[in-house]
């Protein structure tokens, strides 16, 4: 193949992404070590040359990412497909919106991302300049390192044994696949784009991204400046200029965790907003460690406790998001999680990744641990950072129980590797495995921050009125609170109800704390605005998760899945036959193809005792098909909000002919139908006891799904079927011409399970071929009326602005309409049969009236004479003395749905608990963001 000179390649592109990819690699690898020289000779002549030489490098390192994110950018918005990149993530019909969402949607386009800001960072911190410039600088051009590694496609051969360093996304396509169509040298005139994956063209895929790979990016930062801390020996001086990085960076990835939720709540089929998902849990248990590095930090800051801590929190900040970067891009959770990575040949590539910095920092932590400062007084228990300290251990306590079981699969692999007949550990239901955990740490920090707030630091009394009193107030007043919800949601449990009582003390306690200080100190309000937010979050979880309530029939479902937990989820909707679930009526009224997404019309009516409607409304949960429209791809939910509640609805499943085409034509294969020459009026009697008869012909079909298409001519006839209990069924059955394709539109009676479709002879005995047409030649004059057979036929002008679908319109193509009237004394008839002049040549293009039966041609004008050429012919429909049709009995419905629909009552608090706890973090970076 490499002899074919191809066409249409750009290698260009190839070559140019080569070579940034392994500029970018060089010169981050130069930066650190230039960086890395700095700071080991640092008080030296030597530092300032060699931070100089590290901070080209790095600036070198970074134009090169941005030009090559440009160049692959370019290379799919003009759709490349030559490189194996852009033939996975993009088509010509994938809109402009979502070229950034294909962008990242691979592996190789994320680690760019993140490589992406990286690079902002790190030219922020050059801008800085501070006495940290040269450590922490190295450790960000060290992750970039092994970043870029991730993306150099460099194979080299060991013992006959392939490797390789990171995927080129830029590789062609043609060198990855040795498949038979690359012997054409026209090859990419024969093949186009796989495109985006269905499930992930929306809005969210755009921005939730890059928010994670910003805080995954802003995670190095913390990391670096506890390592400059321990390489420099100086460990008291960083904790101030890293408190702000750690402020964002948690904030962020905070921001990026509840976008995840709403993304998944919203837009798809998880039922809910968090499913303890493996990948959900490899941010979650960072964003866990930040916050306790955040909490510790303060501590070391005021008291000089507790810097091991800060230092180990903030290592493990940034390991375990390398550590979920091999969870979820290894394959390792291929099977336990539903949006993870999956395999790409790098897992011992992301090993070594997680190994080097993991090394880095246990081998330094472990040579410094003896001089990193302590002060010899312990901290009195009633101060604010006793209280801080036990908070954030319980917060690490938190993160290795998630981390422990979601890392579960990597025990089972590992030791299946030494023994490959383990079966190994799966968590059987893992919501409550991790429920019943967190649970009873959620009640220890919501009360931890619902009286911290009010003590001091470096404080060993507490003021009676502050301790005693107002705390007992907020007591009292939360075991109301906790009574009022009972009322409101169920919590079965001395557990439940104890989270309960915990989240209402956070938020009655930060809540008076708020109002306390807001004519007093604001800069200190942030921490109670987010536990505040976290007591509020904590009810909203009683609430949505714990009382969430189904919409189900479950007598339809028994028997079909395992348990009765899983029958009492979903509820069988058929289209038009409106359901009771609890006090609900909900009718499936119809449904809609929009683009690739099939959209559902699903109505309730929300009735009181008295039967009474107390609300209606609508939701539009649908279904979108893959790309090349062969099935169903993914199911997106519609949710109706209220203030108390909301109503989440998503279609779950649909009938297997509607779902997959190929399942489709193997159902019609197998369909058997009967054929019948019937005239108008006549019966049927089908075998099912019932009967059909043919009511007349429409020459202008209304068979909606004929109406959706574009048909040359088409006809259909009507019918009515009776059933055994005397009920009548109307419907239509139509056929259309497209060119020399031939469309069915059968008639379905979905209850009774009948189809009814007219044969090709239908249209046969409606339409003559142009070959066995008998025209006759009319002369005339505009406003001259000849006969033709019993029609009286005029021409009364000429249309300019014509109907160009009826042709290919070229550019240099004069072409008018011919307006003829054609009367059969009780009704009137347009024809509008073209004259085109192409090339000094003319030629026409009949108009058909299928009423009639009526072909008309305009053939020639003559300008001299005003006399215009006219041809009509005429069908001859005199062998259409009977139909042909076809009926099919015991049909497989179509016309259903499955449908879970779920009300989560409270779920707003959740949402806005939720944020606030974001808010107080941004809160604190503003006040903290000048801090060096």
């Amino acid at each position: 193949m490499d002899k074919i000179q191809y066409v249409g390649e750009a290698l260009w592109i190839g070559h140019l992404c080569k070579a940034l990819i392994f500029g970018s690699f060089i010169s981050a690898l130069l930066s650190f070590v230039a960086y890395s020289i700095s700071t080991f000779r640092r008080n030296t002549s030597e530092e300032g040359s060699w931070k100089s030489i590290g901070k080209v490098a790095f600036v070198a390192h970074g134009v090169g990412i941005l030009t090559l994110l440009a160049t692959m950018f370019y290379s799919m918005v003009t759709h490349h497909y030559e490189y194996s990149y852009v033939f996975d993530h993009v088509s010509k019909e994938l809109p402009m919106k979502y070229i950034l969402s294909a962008f990242w949607e691979g592996q190789e386009g994320s680690f760019l991302l993140w490589m992406f800001w990286h690079v902002v960072i790190g030219i922020i911190l050059i801008r800085i300049n501070d006495k940290w410039h040269a450590p922490v600088m190295a450790m960000v051009a060290l992750a970039e390192v092994w970043l870029n590694s991730m993306i150099l496609g460099i194979y080299f051969n060991v013992f006959d044994e392939i490797y390789k360093i990171g995927s080129n996304p830029m590789t062609l396509l043609r060198d990855m696949n040795p498949a038979p169509i690359f012997s054409n040298a026209d090859y990419l005139s024969l093949i186009k784009g796989r495109g985006l994956n269905p499930l992930l063209q929306n809005y969210w895929m755009t921005i939730h991204p890059p928010t994670v790979f910003s805080s995954f990016a802003l995670s190095v930062v913390p990391f670096a400046y506890a390592i400059a801390a321990l390489w420099t020996k100086s460990y008291e001086d960083w904790l101030k200029p890293v408190f702000r990085w750690a402020l964002m960076g948690s904030a962020l990835l905070g921001i990026a965790l509840i976008m995840g939720s709403i993304w998944a709540y919203e837009a798809l089929s998880f039922g809910g907003y968090w499913a303890w998902d493996p990948v959900e849990n490899t941010s979650l248990v960072p964003w866990i460690i930040l916050v306790g590095g955040i909490h510790s930090n303060l501590i070391a800051r005021a008291t000089g406790h507790g810097i091991k801590s800060t230092l180990l929190f903030y290592i493990f900040g940034f390991l375990l998001i390398v550590y979920s970067t091999l969870l979820t891009r290894s394959g390792i959770l291929g099977d336990t999680s539903a949006h993870a990575f999956t395999e790409m040949g790098l897992e011992w590539q992301l090993t070594f990744f997680n190994l080097t910095f993991l090394v880095i920092a246990i081998v330094l932590f472990a040579i410094r641990f003896r001089h990193i400062p302590a002060p010899p007084k312990e901290e009195s228990g009633l101060s604010r950072e006793f209280w801080m300290y036990v908070g954030s251990l319980v917060l690490m306590f938190s993160g290795i129980l998630i981390n422990g079981s979601s890392s579960l699969p990597v025990y089972n692999k590992i030791m299946r590797y030494f023994d490959p007949t383990f079966i190994g550990n799966v968590l059987k239901d893992p919501i409550d495995h991790y429920n019943k955990y967190q649970l009873w740490i959620a009640v220890f920090i919501g009360i931890l921050s619902g009286f911290s707030v009010w003590l001091q630091y470096r404080s060993d009394t507490v003021k009676k009125s502050t301790w005693i009193n107002k705390l007992a107030i907020y007591a009292v007043i939360s075991i109301g609170l906790t009574f009022a919800t009972t009322l409101w949601i169920k919590l079965p449990m001395y557990q439940h109800i104890l989270m309960a009582f915990a989240s209402w003390f956070a938020v009655v306690s930060n809540a008076a704390y708020l109002i306390n200080q807001f004519s007093i100190n604001r800069k200190g309000m942030s921490a109670a605005v987010s536990h505040f937010g976290f007591g509020l979050m904590g009810i909203g979880i009683l609430a949505s998760g714990l009382n969430f309530t189904n919409l189900s029939n479950p007598f339809m479902f028994k028997g079909l899945f395992a348990s009765d937990s899983e029958a009492d989820k979903y509820v069988q909707l058929i289209k038009g036959s409106p359901l009771m679930v609890k006090n609900y009526l909900v009718n499936y009224e119809g449904d809609t193809l929009i683009g690739k997404a099939r959209f559902y019309d699903i109505k309730f009516k929300e009735l009181d005792k008295d039967m009474k409607v107390v609300d209606s409304f609508m939701t539009r949960p649908n279904a979108v098909y893959a790309n090349d429209f062969s099935k169903i791809a993914a199911f997106n939910p519609d949710t109706r909000h209220y203030a108390t509640k909301d109503i989440f609805t998503c279609v779950v499943s649909l009938p297997p002919a509607i779902a997959d085409s190929e399942e489709a034509k193997r159902m019609e294969d197998s369909t058997k139908y009967t054929s019948y020459d019937v005239a108008i009026g006549d019966t049927i009697n089908l075998d099912n006891k019932d009967k059909l008869v043919v009511d007349n012909i429409n020459y202008v079909p209304v068979h909606s799904e004929y109406i959706k298409n574009k048909h040359d001519v088409g006809y259909e006839f009507a019918y009515t079927l009776y059933d055994e209990f005397h009920q009548t069924h109307k419907g239509e059955a139509a056929i259309g011409l497209d060119g020399n394709i031939l469309y069915k539109y059968p008639g379905l009676i979905e209850k009774l399970g009948v189809k009814i479709r007219p044969t090709e002879a239908f249209i046969d005995r409606l339409l003559t071929p142009e070959e066995k047409l008998n025209y006759k030649d009319f002369s005339v004059k505009q406003n001259d009326e000849v006969s033709f057979g019993k029609y009286k036929v005029k021409l009364t002008g000429f249309e300019q602005n014509i109907d160009t679908s009826r042709f290919q319109k070229k550019a240099s193509d004069i072409a008018v309409a011919g307006v003829i009237e054609i009367s059969d004394g009780d009704k009137l008839y347009i024809a509008k049969p073209l004259f085109i002049i192409r090339d000094n040549a003319p030629m026409g293009i009949k108009d058909y009236i299928p009423a009639l039966g009526l072909h008309t041609r305009l053939v020639n004008i003559d300008p001299k004479t005003s006399v215009f050429d006219i041809r009509i012919a005429q069908d001859d429909r005199s062998g259409l003395n009977k139909i042909p049709l076809e009926v099919a009995t015991g049909v497989q419905r179509t016309d259903y749905l499955i449908l879970e629909a779920k009300i989560f009552p409270g779920i707003n608090l959740y949402w806005v608990g939720s944020i606030l706890m974001m808010v107080g973090l941004l809160m604190a970076w503003f006040y903290k963001r000048k801090e060096i």
